[in-house]
């Protein structure tokens, strides 16, 4: 019952964290400068200019990282603050209403469109494409401006429902809908994991709707506006930082963060190397989808391991668990322990229609329940002065050994005092 309150507790703790972090830290700290008056003065430079550079450095930095999504993203909310404070308070009354209706309207629907499209970059076709759909939306903007398109403009204020439900939002019916809808949207990709970029967008949407809510012209609206840009470049940052120390594939620490990791060890510290039994075979059989969904499973179990270990994608179908401050001989039982649940983990595949050599089908289509098992190798300093390299060798020497009796077997081994030939100078120290 215990643990079951305690996994409860986990699992709520992530999804808050998720739906509050970190944009909703930048929205209160700006609700708290608004509060206290520090942006109160509309003609301060700090209040007219900030908000231009937040944008540029969101452009560019998402431009030098190739986050064409959050590129996209963050010109949304610049062309909106521009739409609010720079341009509509020099319209008419009713041309000014039509154009930031307008934007409002097509806003939360361009960014929850952005949570579901995927990376293809920014000058590619894709991105080319994508660049002018958001210019004919400027344009059909400009168009419904003009006098002539006054009925068809009246159309984004026509209520479809009592207005006793909306008025509260200062906004048409069908952009409070908008914001609603794309709102719920992002909030559920949210709850079932987190995301830098669905995160920032998130908040981008929370600061759009409300700046939307404020008059035209009012210098507010372009701080909350630039408050989404600021949660637009911390999700770049997250991304990038992400890029360069997770594996994309199974969300654990890359090769990367293990080399450095290495250089920060303490005089005994235990490797243990991990390795998909038969892996190309389970490839060739199920299809490379089926065997990226092996290595998430093999990395979620290793995410979890127990004895203050940290598990690393090193490459391939490999695994790296280092525990630092540890002896082979006090963890040994954690990595067996790993190896069996692997063991025991079912996990189903989508079977396809396959052709063998002579043209005989292999696999038939349909759901397959299928399991892998994994070799470990494990080795620690043991009181030698051994650097993490020289361990790291010690612990793929054990890996070759476990292949060599048969895999689906932990074995540990240690340097040996006095080196015997064909042994390299290894010796196994437990065997299971």
């Amino acid at each position: 019952m215990s643990l079951n309150s305690n996994s409860l507790n986990s699992k709520l703790f992530k999804i808050i964290y998720r739906l509050t972090l970190p944009g909703g830290l930048l929205l209160i700290f700006a609700a708290v400068l608004i509060r206290v008056g520090i942006l109160s003065d509309p003609d301060s430079p700090a209040v007219r200019y900030v908000p231009l550079l937040i944008f540029g450095i969101g452009l560019g930095l998402s431009a030098f990282f190739r986050r064409s999504r959050l590129l996209f993203a963050t010109l949304i909310l610049a062309l909106s603050e521009a739409a609010y404070i720079w341009v509509a308070p020099f319209m008419k009354p009713t041309a000014a209403h039509t154009m930031v209706t307008a934007f409002s309207l097509l806003l939360p629907l361009n960014l929850v469109a952005i949570a579901f499209i995927k990376e293809r970059g920014t000058i590619s076709r894709t991105g080319r494409r994508r660049l002018a759909i958001g210019a004919v939306q400027v344009i059909a903007i400009g168009v419904l401006c003009l006098p002539w398109m006054a009925r068809v403009a009246a159309y984004l204020d026509r209520p479809f429902m009592p207005l006793i439900f909306t008025q509260w939002s200062h906004l048409s019916q069908a952009t409070l809908a908008s914001f609603l809808l794309s709102f719920l949207a992002i909030m559920i990709t949210l709850v079932r994991g987190y995301r830098a970029v669905e995160s920032g967008l998130f908040w981008a949407l929370i600061s759009s709707f409300a700046a939307c809510r404020l008059e035209v012209g009012n210098h507010f609206s372009g701080i909350f506006f630039a408050t989404g840009g600021l949660a637009l470049i911390v999700a770049v940052i997250e991304t990038s930082y992400s890029m360069a120390y997770l594996d994309e594939l199974t969300q654990l620490p890359s090769r990367r963060s293990l080399n450095e990791a290495m250089m920060k060890l303490p005089e005994t510290f235990t490797i243990a190397m991990f390795d998909v039994d038969h892996f190309k075979n389970f490839n060739d059989s199920y299809g490379h989808e089926s065997g990226d969904h092996a290595l998430r499973m093999v990395a979620s179990k290793l995410a979890r391991i127990a004895g203050g270990g940290k598990a690393y994608r090193y490459g391939g179908e490999e695994f790296a668990v280092v525990f630092p401050g540890k002896p082979a001989e006090d963890v040994f039982v954690y990595l067996d322990r790993m190896r069996k649940i692997v063991e025991q983990s079912s996990f189903t595949v989508r079977g396809k229609e396959r052709r063998g050599k002579k043209g005989k089908p292999r696999l038939k289509g349909g759901k397959i329940e299928t399991s892998v098992t994994v070799s470990i190798g494990v080795a620690s300093t043991n009181g030698d002065a051994l650097t993490p390299t020289e361990v790291m060798r010690l612990a793929d020497q054990g890996l070759y050994r476990a292949k060599a009796k048969g895999r689906n077997c932990t074995i540990a081994v240690k340097s040996g005092k006095v080196p015997r030939p064909m042994e390299t100078g290894l010796r196994v120290a437990s065997v299971t």
